[in-house]
C-alpha cells in the first residue's frame, strides 16, 4: 500500500505564463496552493495542501504482477500535463512511464527527457527515440544521479526512487509530489542546462533561482549538485540538532556529514539509523563507526529489505526532512548532479519519522 498525505492545485493558464516568464504569477496573484489543474481552490491556507509523499511496499512480486504501483499514479499525473512534461531520470524502464510519455508526445505536448548514459542504451530509452522524443545523455564516467519530474513547470516529484520496476516494486523508497511553480522554476531551470545545453557536473552554472522559499507558510530549501556542494549544507543542518537524528541511508561514506553526526551524539543527541546492508561493513562506510562509538544514544542497524532499501533521509529533532537524490558520499557532493530538499515542518516530518520506524522494525536488532 503506498502512503501519501496532503494534495494541491493552480490555473493552467497562469502556470503556463509562469514557465514562459519564469515568474511566479501564481504566487503573485494568491494562488501559489490549491488543489488541481483547473479546479478551484477550497483551502489555500492549509499548510499541507501542496504537498503528497509516498513510500514503496517493496513486496517484489513477479514481474508480470507489477501492477498498481506509484508509476502508474506519477504517469496519470504527466498525462494531465498540456504544456510540457520535464523528466530527469538515472534509470528509466517502468511501461506505464514510458508510454505516458509517448502519448504526450503524440498529443503535441513538449516531452524532455534526460538520462545518465550507463542506462541510455536500455530498450524504454530506444523506444522513446523511435517514438520521436530526443533523449539527452550525459556523456560522463560521473552520474547524472537525479529522479525528478516537472509537469507543466507546476507540479514537481523527486526523492530517491528511480523509475524502473525494481525502484517500485521491489526496493524502499520515497517520492513527494509538491505543487508550486517556484519550486518547479529550480528544477525547470536545471533541466534546461542539462538538456538544452549539455551541462553536467560541477561546471554546471549554480543558478537555482528559489533555494530558500516559503510554500503555504513552510520554510522549504532546494539545491542542485554538485555546482553546489551539498554535503557542507548537510552538515550545517545536522549540527543545529538538540535532541534527536535519525537516518535512513543507501549510501553514507561522507566524513563531514558522518563526524557532524558523531560529535551531535558526543553532545547528547539521539541517533538511530538503518544502512543499506550492501556497503555497510566496507571501510568507508560509516556503519561501523557508528555502531563501535560505545555511546548509549546511538543506535544503527542494516536493514531488512532482501532487496535495496534506497532511502537517503535525515530527520531532525522530528521537524526537518532532508531528502532527494543526494546518497551521502564523496561523489554525489562532486560530481554526480544531484538534487536535494529540506523541509521545516512537523507535520511533514511525521510521515518520514512513520516510514523510518517501519524500516528500523524490519532491520531487527
Amino acid at each position: 500500500m503506498n502512503k501519501k498525505a496532503g494534495g494541491a492545485i493552480l490555473v493552467l493558464i497562469l502556470a503556463v505564463l509562469s514557465v514562459i516568464f519564469g515568474q511566479d504569477f501564481l504566487q503573485q496573484f494568491g494562488l501559489d496552493q490549491g488543489e488541481p489543474l483547473l479546479e478551484p481552490v477550497t483551502d489555500p491556507a492549509a499548510p499541507a495542501d501542496w504537498y503528497e509523499i509516498y513510500f514503496t511496499n517493496p513486496t517484489c512480486p513477479p514481474e508480470a504482477d507489477r501492477v498498481g504501483g506509484l508509476d502508474e499514479d506519477i504517469a496519470s499525473d504527466m498525462l494531465s500535463a498540456e504544456v510540457r512534461v520535464d523528466i530527469a531520470a538515472y534509470d528509466l524502464d517502468v511501461e506505464p512511464i514510458v508510454q505516458a510519455l509517448i502519448d504526450l508526445e503524440e498529443r503535441g505536448v513538449e516531452v524532455r527527457v534526460v538520462t545518465d548514459t550507463d542506462n541510455a542504451s536500455l530498450s524504454s530509452i530506444n523506444r522513446l527515440r523511435r517514438n520521436g522524443i530526443s533523449v539527452v545523455e550525459d556523456k560522463r564516467s560521473a552520474l547524472m544521479h537525479d529522479k525528478f519530474v516537472v509537469i507543466d513547470g507546476r507540479i514537481t516529484w523527486l526523492g530517491s526512487m528511480n523509475f524502473t520496476t525494481n525502484g517500485v516494486y521491489c526496493n524502499n523508497n520515497n517520492i513527494v509530489r509538491i505543487a508550486s511553480p517556484r519550486l518547479a522554476a529550480n528544477y525547470t531551470a536545471e533541466m534546461d542546462e542539462m538538456y538544452d545545453d549539455s551541462l553536467f557536473g560541477p561546471d554546471s552554472p549554480q543558478n537555482t533561482p528559489n533555494e530558500a522559499l516559503s510554500i503555504g507558510g513552510i520554510e522549504v530549501e532546494n539545491y542542485m549538485g554538485p555546482e553546489r556542494e551539498i554535503a557542507p549544507i548537510i552538515s550545517r543542518r545536522l549540527a543545529s540538532a538538540e535532541r534527536e537524528i535519525l537516518f535512513m541511508a543507501f549510501s553514507f561514506t561522507n566524513d563531514q556529514i558522518g563526524e557532524t553526526v558523531l560529535g551531535r551524539a558526543d553532545a547528547g543527541v539521539i541517533v538511530r539509523g538503518v544502512f543499506e546492508s550492501v556497503g555497510s561493513d566496507t571501510p568507508f562506510s560509516y556503519y561501523t563507526p557508528l555502531a563501535q562509538a560505545r555511546l548509549a544514544n546511538i543506535a544503527v542497524r542494516t536493514d531488512g529489505n532482501p532487496q535495496v532499501m534506497h532511502h537517503k533521509v535525515f530527520i531532525i529533532d522530528r521537524s526537518t526532512v532532508i531528502f532527494g537524490s543526494f546518497n551521502f558520499s564523496d561523489n554525489a557532493n562532486r560530481s554526480n548532479d544531484e538534487n536535494l530538499l529540506i523541509v521545516h515542518d512537523p507535520t511533514f516530518a511525521s510521515y518520514f519519522i512513520e516510514e523510518f520506524e517501519t524500516i528500523w522494525a524490519e532491520a531487527g536488532e
